[in-house]
């Protein structure tokens, strides 16, 4: 312990300037633009690994806040490595000859997808007028004919042959009916009708229909050889027009084959292809008209060529290296891909000509960035994205297949090969709960690669700042900046850090920053930026945002809220509490107040009885119990109640940033020994005395000073702060120009004990060769109240014998007179 009182900050401990000579330059016209990644070395090692490591599931997720540059860097790394990789192959879907519910899948060398369809495209164009000529010259339709005509004298002949033959019989004919010939019962070769057939005798009756049944057979079996004859025909001419298009259908697909005789693939498609148009070369003979859509079912095609088209879904420019693609909006359609509809008699239909490419199709042979929230967001796409990664190959299904519990018909496309590096861009918690929920995620994702908030803040750190400016200006046409206002932008940075030896890595804000000091700077008609234009950019940045602070200062100053920072008041500090809007923080004074009193009930936290005190709030209070019963209750019991709470706080307050406060002032209400209001404290407490650092120290005592300042600067005010905090301090001038000019103070402490001269001006006292503390240090007074309670709780409700003192301070020790004996 030291009951010296400690000696404030230096203004320069309260922000590490950067010097404009130590960047090397006049403006950052004379600075190399950022071409590269700073400040996240280890993360971008990470990023690396997952790239280079050649195996499945070593997908790459970056973590780390927005506004960090992950996304920037992690794209440009990739667009400089796929520059030099080979650029995948095309894709196109085809009509699958077999099966025609499962498009095939045709993969090219890259670029020539459009060639192939185009390719096919004249080949249909020709064909179909080459074949249309063919099957419809003189000498195919005299064919055609001459094999109709042959068919026809073959039924007739068959025709003659049978009625001949009926002519012979006594009792049926042969009759023409609207529905054909029919064999009917009649009398001498005059058909009868049934009301005479009725006044027949009954064994002629038996006699006509009988032969009416065998001459029946007979003529059905004319009819079926009649068919036949048809049937034959029909074949006849269908070979016809096969052989009459076979010639020409090898003429145009050999044409095509020729071009594309290295890629075997489209050599068995167009062979497929040819098969199947010499296989239905009647369709291509049946014309345009409007009868020829008569009969067609949902879904046939009336363009005969249709069904040879090719569909090319991927096509890269040859030697463009890898694909780096990044999908802002990844749904399942805009991930997978999707299969289009189209209305035909009323039916939604699908063919493979309405197949269309997805994120992932693009970026095959090479990149996908995601962000991770976006695609969780659509969960239908996560596990389609998932699936295609486990499976090696893209599955294109209609979404319904996810969703509906019964099966449906559509379209399968066959899948595609997958080789896809996939980078999500992601939070910390996005990360952990995919990694702890998700058994896929862990497969799947191996790498993480960590991008901090912020970098070491050296000389390499700080030019590459400059460097990141130069960058902006360049791609954004912005002025240059003068080296004093980039060293502001740094020590903006380390503002943004928390850290006085850190620099941010967000980014996102100091390029926002840039950006506004160079707008200042124009609207003042400057050429360069300067420090005041930087300046001027945080100051109205602050204005816009911190509206809510302005209000909560507008209380202090009339009074609506209590805040006096001048006198000396026993068990009563301030604390700091640190609020947030959006993105604007700022901190209010509280006042921890404290009342003691004999009793057992020990300290009583107002906020935590009510259920307004968090668990790190509650833990904090049970520390300081515990370092108080350490402290003055080694050798009687500590007889006490005391009540902690905050004054004019209405929410729920959390975390132990102000145990030391309310350490403060329950010694202080115990010793009732005063403590200067014009003064706070922020820090944590363990139960040795540790004064340990917290979180928003910066942003706490400018928030005291603050409201100091609109209740009026004394000179005595300040803020005691944790020693370890010392490197966190990036205040602004004015609190460095207040305390330069001994109007504020920072004082450091690393022990309760340290505090107590600069809050009463006592000394916290020590332990002597006795064991007790000296009187008049805070120790001595608040021990010698703590022994007068527990005596006066062990003589509550005790007699006192005549001529008998109370026990007190300064009867304790003495020998009582001995009792005089009864008298006998």
């Amino acid at each position: 312990m030291t009951d010296g009182k400690p000696a404030p900050l230096k203004p320069d401990a309260l922000r590490r300037r950067c010097d404009p000579g130590s960047l090397g330059f006049e403006t950052t016209a004379e600075v190399e633009p950022l071409r590269q990644s700073i400040g996240q070395g280890l993360a971008m090692q990470a990023v690396r690994f997952g790239l280079e490591v050649d195996h499945p599931g070593y997908n790459v997720f970056a973590t780390g806040l927005s506004g960090s540059g992950r996304t920037t860097m992690i794209r440009q790394l990739l667009e400089a490595r796929a520059a030099d990789e080979p650029t995948p192959s095309d894709w196109c879907y085809v009509y699958n000859f077999d099966e025609a519910r499962e498009p095939s899948a045709l993969q090219l060398p890259s670029g020539r997808g459009p060639h192939l369809r185009d390719d096919v495209a004249a080949m249909l164009r020709e064909l179909r007028a080459s074949l249309a000529k063919a099957l419809q010259s003189e000498e195919f339709r005299k064919r055609r004919d001459e094999i109709a005509e042959e068919a026809m004298e073959k039924q007739r002949a068959l025709i003659e042959n049978f009625q001949q033959q009926m002519e012979e019989e006594r009792y049926v004919s042969l009759t023409q009916t609207p529905a054909g010939y029919v064999v009917a019962p009649a009398l001498g070769n005059e058909p009868i009708d049934e009301k005479r057939f009725q006044t027949l005798p009954e064994e002629q009756r038996e006699e006509i229909l009988a032969r009416r049944r065998e001459m029946e057979k007979v003529f059905a079996e004319v009819q079926r050889q009649a068919r036949e004859f048809e049937r034959q025909a029909q074949r006849r001419v269908i070979d016809l027009q096969r052989s009459a298009a076979h010639d020409v259908v090898a003429h145009c697909v050999g044409e095509v084959k020729a071009r594309w005789e290295n890629v075997p693939a489209v050599l068995h498609y167009l062979n497929r292809m040819a098969e199947d148009i010499v296989r239905n070369a009647e369709r291509f003979a049946e014309g345009d008209d409007a009868s020829s859509s008569q009969g067609r079912q949902p879904g046939e095609a009336e363009d005969p060529t249709l069904r040879y088209k090719v569909n090319v879904i991927v096509c890269h420019e040859p030697d463009s290296g890898a694909p780096v693609v990044r999908e802002d909006n990844p749904t399942y359609h805009n991930l997978i891909g999707r299969i289009e509809h189209r209305v035909e008699f009323g039916t939604m239909v699908a063919d493979y000509s309405q197949i269309t490419a997805g994120a992932i199709h693009q970026a095959n042979g090479g990149y996908l960035l995601l962000d991770a929230t976006d695609l969780l967001q659509k969960p239908i796409a996560w596990t389609a994205l998932k699936n295609a990664l486990r499976t090696g190959s893209i599955r294109l299904e209609e979404i319904i297949e996810y969703t509906s519990l019964i099966a449906t018909t559509t379209l399968k496309p066959e899948p595609i090969p997958l080789s896809c590096r996939i980078i999500l861009i992601g939070d910390p918690y996005t990360y952990y709960m995919l990694h702890a929920y998700d058994e896929d995620f862990r497969e799947l994702f191996k790498v993480r690669a960590d991008f901090s908030t912020y970098m070491d803040r050296d000389g390499a750190a700080e030019r590459g700042y400059a460097a990141f400016i130069a960058a902006r200006c360049e791609e954004e046409s912005l002025p240059a900046f003068e080296a004093e206002a980039v060293a502001r932008i740094v020590e903006f940075g380390s503002r943004l850090a928390g850290h006085r030896d850190h620099l941010s890595t967000r980014f996102g804000a100091i390029g926002d920053l840039v950006r506004e000091a160079a707008f200042f700077a124009r609207s003042a008609g400057r050429d360069t930026v300067t420090f005041a234009d930087v300046s001027q950019a945080i100051e109205e940045r602050e204005k816009r945002v911190n509206r809510p602070e302005r209000e909560l200062l507008r209380l202090i100053e009339n009074n609506t809220l209590a805040v006096e920072p001048e006198g000396h008041k026993i068990g009563q500090l301030y604390g700091l509490a640190v609020l947030s809007a959006a993105e604007h923080q700022f901190a209010r004074p509280i006042k921890v107040e404290c009342s003691a009193f004999m009793g057992t009930s020990g300290v009583v936290d107002i906020e935590r009885e009510v259920r307004l005190g968090g668990p790190l709030h509650n833990k904090g209070v049970l520390v300081l119990s515990g370092y108080l019963g350490d402290l003055f209750a080694q050798d009687h019991p500590l007889i006490m109640s005391a009540s902690l709470s905050f004054d004019q706080l209405y929410e729920e307050v959390e975390g132990d940033s102000a145990s030391a406060a309310e350490l403060y002032t329950l010694i202080s209400a115990i010793a009732e020994v005063p403590l200067n209001q014009g003064i706070a404290i922020t820090g944590a407490l363990n139960q040795d005395g540790d004064i340990r650092p917290i979180g928003g120290v910066t942003t706490k005592i400018e928030g005291f000073y603050r409201a100091c300042q609109r209740r009026g600067l004394t000179g005595d005010q300040g803020v005691i702060v944790p020693a370890r905090n010392a490197s966190n301090l990036v205040l602004t001038d004015e609190v460095i120009e207040a305390v330069r000019a001994g109007r504020f103070h920072v004082w450091p402490i690393r022990k309760v004990e340290e505090g107590w001269t600069i809050l009463s001006g006592l000394p916290a006292g020590s332990r002597g060769a006795d064991g007790e503390f000296p009187p008049e240090s805070v120790y001595g007074r608040a021990a010698a109240r703590l022994r007068e309670w527990a005596t006066g709780w062990r003589d509550f409700g005790k007699p006192v014998r005549e001529g008998r003192q109370p026990e007190t301070e300064t009867t304790r020790g003495r020998e009582e007179p001995a009792e005089p004996a009864e008298e006998g």
